[in-house]
């Protein structure tokens, strides 16, 4: 039996997300047992990343379970580079900038923990698909160093991470074990500039948008 888990509060707000850097995204499609990501971005972009100038991240959060369910959704960091993170969730397909029927703020102007440690940031039914979009910046008072980013989704005993550069779908081992097996990306960033280290892709499907 799954246990419940709580629910973090969430605020309503109809307001697009901030400004984000969004010219050629890839897509990556993490597909577990159960679980499936769909992370879009523009990592080109975020080579060049620099303090109130974001990188527009979309994770698309959904599952196929035999059971009714579950699905909490949290995001990880470490590191020793601040980050600025907004989040939205919306529960329908984002169009543009905008959610139909109205975005709900889950961080803003969020300075993220960096000690690896995963953050809840909503729960859904495994029936129901969450739409994410996360806003990446530089924290101008100190973007130096490296931190690695990542959102996860666990539910029906199945945990999926996926990060800049790929993911991993996994069974069994707790969150915390992830950062040493996960084949995430890094987000390096060296002063005001943020490079993306790209590493081994799992079930990714590159793609240039429009």
């Amino acid at each position: 039996m799954r246990r419940a888990l709580a629910v973090v509060p969430l605020v309503a707000c109809a307001v697009a997300m901030p400004s984000a850097a969004w010219a050629a995204p890839t897509t990556q499609v993490i597909q577990g047992d159960v679980l499936r990501l769909v992370s879009v971005a523009d990592w080109d972009a975020a080579a060049g990343l620099l303090p109130g100038a974001p990188v527009q991240w979309d994770v698309a959060v959904s599952a196929d379970a035999p059971d009714p369910g579950i699905v909490r959704i949290g995001v990880s960091a470490r590191g020793n580079a601040r980050l600025i993170l907004d989040v939205a969730l919306c529960t329908r397909p984002w169009d543009g900038a905008t959610c139909p029927g109205g975005a709900t703020t889950l961080r803003a102007g969020w300075s993220i923990p960096r000690d690896g440690g995963e953050v809840p940031l909503t729960e859904i039914a495994d029936t129901e698909t969450a739409h994410l979009r996360l806003a990446i910046a530089l924290d101008p008072a100190d973007g130096s160093g490296s931190t690695d980013v990542r959102v996860q989704a666990q539910g029906a005993g199945e945990t999926v991470v996926v990060g800049p550069g790929g993911g991993l779908a996994t069974t069994g081992p707790a969150p915390g074990t992830l950062w040493a097996v996960s084949a995430g990306a890094v987000l390096v960033a060296w002063g005001v500039v943020l490079s993306v280290v790209r590493r081994r892709r799992v079930g990714t499907d590159a793609g240039r948008g429009s």
